[in-house]
């Protein structure tokens, strides 16, 4: 066999070796590309409008979700659900937030929409419950141009009380480590009787930045559930925020 023919098949099985390398590769990159496409978007962005949405839809602004529960359900772990309101909205149960950034704004900058907690029957049948935003495993929450009206508690017996009676929560086992929360441009409302705090976690640390946003007057105490009124913050080695006193 001469040299020749020894080159020529060298050459020969080297084409064929790049051209393998060449398919397994693209076979590989396209693999690739495919399970990059079917993990979940971690950024959410859902309309929602309770009178007229529906659950089953896409959430788009022309096709909007009935429920801020479907919203979060909708995000995956982790993830950013950011809820854009159309119309006020009625929270006749809590809405449990678990290990997911929740981003709550009225669909027009400047025009609040009104969340409306209510009192309800824990399922032991012996208890007040407000309804809220319950937090747990590292889950976020932040309000924007939204105005939270806390309810009267008359008639309710027994009368509700501690961290059950706030808007934001965690569990008492201390389902969140920490209790983060940021309300924005928002206005919180309240009935001339009404106890609920804005925020209730016996058993995690607590971060509250407020940012624009008004109270009623004469508030102090109701700012965290168990924090008498005209404590510093300082204080209090389990709580972070940019309110002066509570």
């Amino acid at each position: 066999m001469s040299l020749e023919t020894d080159v020529g098949n060298l050459v020969t099985q080297t084409t064929k070796l790049i051209d393998y390398f060449g398919g397994k590769k693209a076979a590989i990159d396209a693999s690739v590309a495919a399970a990059i496409a079917a993990i979940p978007e971690g950024r959410k962005i859902f309309y929602v409008n309770q009178l007229t949405g529906d659950d089953t839809a896409d959430g788009q602004a022309a096709r909007p979700l009935k429920t801020i529960d479907k919203a979060i359900a909708n995000t995956p772990f982790g993830g950013l659900c950011i809820v854009r309101l159309q119309t006020d909205y009625r929270m006749t149960l809590n809405i449990s937030v678990d290990n997911r950034v929740l981003s709550i704004f009225s669909d027009t900058t400047g025009v609040k929409r009104k969340l409306t907690p209510v009192y309800y029957v824990s399922s032991d049948g012996v208890s007040n419950y407000l309804s809220g935003i319950v937090q747990s495993n590292g889950a976020q929450v932040l309000l924007s141009d939204v105005t939270v009206d806390l309810p009267s508690p008359a008639g309710l017996v027994p009368a509700p009380s501690g961290f059950v009676n706030a808007f934001f929560k965690s569990t008492s086992n201390g389902g969140a480590v920490i209790l983060a929360v940021k309300v924005s441009a928002c206005e919180f409302t309240s009935a001339a009787d009404s106890t609920a705090f804005i925020v209730g976690a016996p058993n995690s640390a607590v971060v509250l930045e407020v940012l624009g946003t008004s109270f009623p007057a004469s508030f102090g105490g109701r700012y965290i559930s168990g924090i008498a009124a005209g404590t510093s913050p300082k204080d209090i080695s389990n709580i972070m925020t940019n309110l002066t006193v509570l």
